[in-house]
């Protein structure tokens, strides 16, 4: 586990942190009605959980037009990762990077060859490989494909994808729907209701994949590991089904208007981006100084890269915000940048 995913606003007192931009998570979310049902739905933690959230599977399922047996439902993304790598223990795992450390962790603890996609070491790994795939990734945004995967899966049925699409709701490019490939014994997306819904507290996601996959990913689970609220939560929030984000066309263009901002500024590089967040470099300073910074003196969190495989601590991240937030924040660092303050 690495220290700093998701964000780290819990390393800061209360009242410190202003505007958050170093979780990917949508930050204006409405959530009077899910609170005011949970709150009524109390009694629940008086006994155990489903020892498997059946009745979420079954609810996401008729959502997406598959077989509840295709449909497991994990604590958050993050145990889907683990389970995988625990099922495909001691494979050869290729996994690109820069991207989510978790995929690297998981196949490590489970003895897996690890390769970060170098040529050289693709030529010595065995043909039986796991491709770990974040679309779109995280920290950079960019996005695969979808074709370009489908065709990669159906053209390579002796290697294992997983395709972690956490943030398919935060984006407009076409991604894979499960029911389109649920036929392929070699695929496994991954999605996350923590992300759709913005309650990464609650810890809610869920892996589709052929049920023969699935049956056997649901032998390695630990009995009860979603809570009774979270799957309340799950069952509440797909069954009402409205948008996290009230307009998303709206919020990724105001999210292109922050990286030509950002560009403006001396010294800083905005990497392209798909989705709501964005991958940057600074120059002269380290991103760790630029984030005490900003903290310190703005009420500005913003994420620092450097525990992401292959970037240094001169890259940052940050996620598209509300946009007098956004200005606040290009103007932060051009005045720390250009030493104005």
């Amino acid at each position: 586990m690495i220290e700093g995913h998701g964000d780290d606003l819990h390393r800061y007192d209360p009242g410190m942190v202003h505007i958050n931009f170093s979780t990917n998570i949508y930050q204006q979310a409405d959530h009077t009605a899910l609170k005011a049902h949970l709150f009524d739905k109390m009694d629940l933690i008086n006994n155990y959980p489903e020892p498997q959230p059946r009745s979420l599977e079954k609810l996401i399922a008729q959502r997406l037009g598959i077989s509840p047996e295709a449909v497991m439902v994990t604590n958050g993304a993050t145990e889907a990762i683990y389970l995988i790598a625990q099922m495909l223990h001691h494979s050869a795992s290729i996994i690109p990077q820069p991207t989510f450390n978790e995929y690297a962790d998981a196949c490590r603890i489970n003895h897996h060859i690890i390769s970060y996609e170098n040529t050289d070491e693709l030529k010595t790994l065995p043909n039986d490989r796991v491709y770990w795939i974040c679309n779109p990734n995280n920290p950079t945004g960019n996005v695969m494909t979808k074709g370009i995967i489908e065709y990669m899966v159906r053209r390579s049925p002796r290697y294992t994808f997983v395709v972690d699409q956490s943030y398919e709701d935060y984006t407009q490019e076409r991604l894979i729907k499960p029911q389109e490939m649920i036929d392929c014994h070699n695929l496994l997306v991954l999605h996350s209701l923590s992300k759709k819904y913005a309650i990464p507290g609650l810890r809610l996601g869920y892996v589709t994949g052929h049920p023969d996959v699935i049956q056997l990913l649901r032998s390695m689970r630990q009995p009860w590991s979603v809570s009774a609220l979270a799957v309340e939560a799950g069952k509440f929030l797909l069954t009402r089904d409205t948008p996290i984000i009230p307009d998303l066309q709206a919020y990724l263009k105001e999210t292109q208007r922050l990286r030509e901002n950002l560009r403006q500024i001396d010294g800083v590089r905005v990497f392209e981006t798909k989705t709501n967040f964005m991958l940057c470099q600074v120059e002269d300073v380290t991103s760790t100084k630029l984030k005490f910074y900003l903290v310190h003196k703005h009420g500005i969190l913003i994420r620092d890269c450097f525990n992401f495989t292959g970037l240094s601590d001169h890259f940052f991240r940050v996620a598209a915000q509300r946009p007098k937030e956004n200005d606040a924040l290009v103007e932060a660092i051009r005045g720390y940048l250009n030493k104005d303050e």
